[in-house]
């Protein structure tokens, strides 16, 4: 079928990626699952980009082409998802109330991290080898309660949060931490910081169904 004949309303398909981008994706996936290897097993602070480079087995020159510094690796896309909770927040069902919206936006970022489980399991290993990492994270989760809140006034046609807003906020934000917390697990919490996949969560439940059942808890006290 030719160009001329696909209906207005039909999209093209993307080309498939070239040899040379398959070889770049290939590298940098391997770069972080050594990185994330070995953050889990020897701590974020002792782990050299060498030592990364050399799992991964490419040149640490090869390593900087793709992160400027270590701790990029651990990037998630934290900037894109704060504002993908804004969106999320003012996309709920209209007759939620602030929790339940708030609840419903952490939901959709829970999809992203379920895709993701071995990553978001190393990545957690990781963070509670360093202070600095735990306190970058406390930085983004009250950055993502921000943006909740934002949406939640903007739901509600107010210009900034309103007490309602930030409370609800800050309640869905401690839900997702402990809901998190549960499903990828820590060393501490019994999670073997080896590389290999956290095991499920009590009864394989999923990270949006934990969040659901802890946010009925709270109501239901």
């Amino acid at each position: 079928m030719s160009a001329t004949d696909r209906s207005p309303g039909t999209a093209t398909p993307a080309p498939a990626p070239g040899r040379r981008e398959r070889r770049k994706r290939t590298t940098r996936q391997a770069l972080e699952e050594a990185a994330l290897v070995l953050f889990a097993r020897d701590g974020f602070d002792a782990t050299t980009v060498e030592a990364i480079a050399e799992r991964a087995e490419v040149s640490p020159r090869t390593f900087f082409r793709y992160f400027a510094a270590k701790e990029e690796v651990l990037d998630m896309g934290w900037a894109e998802r704060r504002e993908r909770l804004a969106r999320l927040v003012r996309e709920a069902p209209a007759d939620a109330d602030d929790l339940t919206a708030a609840v419903h936006a952490l939901e959709g970022i829970a999809v992203d991290f379920e895709a993701e489980r071995h990553r978001v399991t190393l990545r957690a290993a990781a963070v509670a080898t360093s202070s600095a990492l735990r306190g970058r994270t406390t930085d983004t989760l009250t950055a993502w309660e921000a943006a909740l809140a934002r949406g939640l006034a903007a739901r509600r046609g107010l210009a900034a949060p309103d007490e309602e807003a930030a409370v609800a906020a800050a309640v869905a934000v401690a839900l997702w931490r402990w809901a998190i917390r549960q499903w990828a697990g820590t060393p501490g919490a019994g999670t073997p910081a080896t590389g290999g996949p956290a095991p499920d969560a009590p009864g394989g439940v999923p990270l949006r169904e934990l969040l659901q059942r802890a946010a009925a808890r709270l109501r239901a006290d």
